[in-house]
């Protein structure tokens, strides 16, 4: 038992696992022809080239629309060039690769990276299986405290500002930056450079003209989708527990609510640094927090979109103190959040209560409300855990 607890450990044995996890789930979705998300990114590419517009429906491709950044059209320029099943099986082991180096680089012990490893590789097989951007998103705002943490101040704001035009809410990544105070002003600057790098991006392919077309037509795009989604997030489970409240209390209500906790806060903690210096422990809070709550809000979270709310939930639990409460949330995550829409997981359960009831996203909702105690514990002086 320890030689195969001590080999499944090596990083080079996680490494292969994911890639070829990757290879594996994308090989099965050509040949099930299942990978409708895919062909809509490789055809945008095509679409911005032959300046059409990006969000109409072309059901001669593909099934649903375009909703995307224009600039989004460009970052998956490389894959569109590739056959289908060879771009699929790169997509997915770069978005595999992207979840594994991010934990790499973090500044935790070995342990602590297996760990988090092992933890969240069952929500990114759900998320590799969705073949979309949701593992591309998590690990970004990971590199983002990362190249934080390392005063890498070029390469904080670059991935943050990126990940904003990979998937809109992935730009939350950029609240961190200012619990760095020594490289805070910098690290904006260098934030909303290359924002506007991205911004304008697609103008090196079909001109300034083009450009104000194409955000014409995004922005037109968006004002249209007027569907009622509520998410595998809170907002799923208090309206689908309550479904009359949809009528007398707005989405937008509950995602205000969301946004005025977020910024007390990180208001209060960005404060509380004026007095006494951040530790490890509570930057780490900080990144786990961001994590959970931009799915928790989230009325268009998906069941794929939990690989960034499961690497919250295994970064809170590396620093939340240890204790019977926290372990069981832990537990209870692992349960009903990642294994839920597996064959593991009953179907009747999961196709009568846990889907429609959006229960996947409750563990989830409970950590998120534990870390405010959490970050509160270990701000208390007298209570304060400090990271190895």
């Amino acid at each position: 038992m320890l030689k195969v607890k001590l080999f499944f450990s090596r990083q080079s044995v996680i490494f292969w696992v994911y890639v070829l996890s990757g290879i594996a789930i994308a090989l099965q979705h050509y040949f099930n022809d299942s990978y409708n998300n895919f062909t809509i990114f490789k055809a945008s590419f095509g679409h911005l080239l032959s300046n059409k517009n990006l969000h109409l429906v072309y059901p001669n491709e593909y099934y649903d629309v375009f909703l995307y950044h224009p600039t989004f059209a460009v970052l998956f320029a490389p894959f569109s060039f590739l056959p289908d099943w060879l771009g699929l099986c790169v997509w997915n082991i770069c978005s595999a690769l992207s979840v594994f180096y991010a934990i790499k680089l973090l500044p935790i012990g070995l342990g602590q990276r297996v760990f988090v490893w092992w933890f969240v590789f069952v929500e990114l097989t759900t998320a590799l299986h969705n073949v979309q951007t949701n593992a591309f998103v998590a690990s970004a705002i990971v590199f983002t405290f990362v190249f934080l943490e390392r005063k890498a101040v070029f390469a904080s704001g670059f991935v943050a500002s990126l990940n904003f035009f990979i998937k809109g809410y992935g730009g939350i990544a950029a609240v961190l930056i200012p619990f760095y105070r020594q490289n805070a002003l910098k690290n904006g600057l260098y934030y909303l450079l290359s924002f506007a790098f991205f911004s304008f991006l697609p103008v090196f392919f079909v001109g300034f003209d083009g450009l104000i077309v194409l955000y014409e037509n995004w922005q037109a795009s968006l004002s249209a989708d007027h569907k009622v989604n509520l998410g595998v997030s809170l907002i799923g489970l208090l309206y689908g527990f309550f479904p009359m409240l949809l009528a007398y209390i707005p989405i937008f209500y509950v995602q205000l609510f969301g946004l005025i906790v977020l910024i007390s806060l990180f208001g209060f903690v960005f404060f509380y640094q004026f007095k006494t210096l951040l530790t490890f422990n509570i930057r780490l809070l900080l990144l786990a927090y961001v994590l959970v709550w931009v799915i928790v809000f989230n009325h268009a979270a998906e069941s794929s979109t939990h690989i960034i709310s499961v690497l919250g939930v295994a970064l809170w639990y590396l620093v939340a103190p240890k204790n019977r409460v926290n372990l069981f949330l832990l537990i209870f995550v692992f349960l009903l959040t990642c294994l839920s829409p597996t064959d593991i997981f009953p179907k009747t359960i999961r196709t009568q209560f846990v889907e429609p009831y959006a229960l996947k996203a409750l563990p989830i909702v409970l950590v998120w409300l534990r870390i405010h105690i959490d970050i509160w514990l270990i701000m208390n002086p007298l209570k304060r855990k400090i990271a190895p």
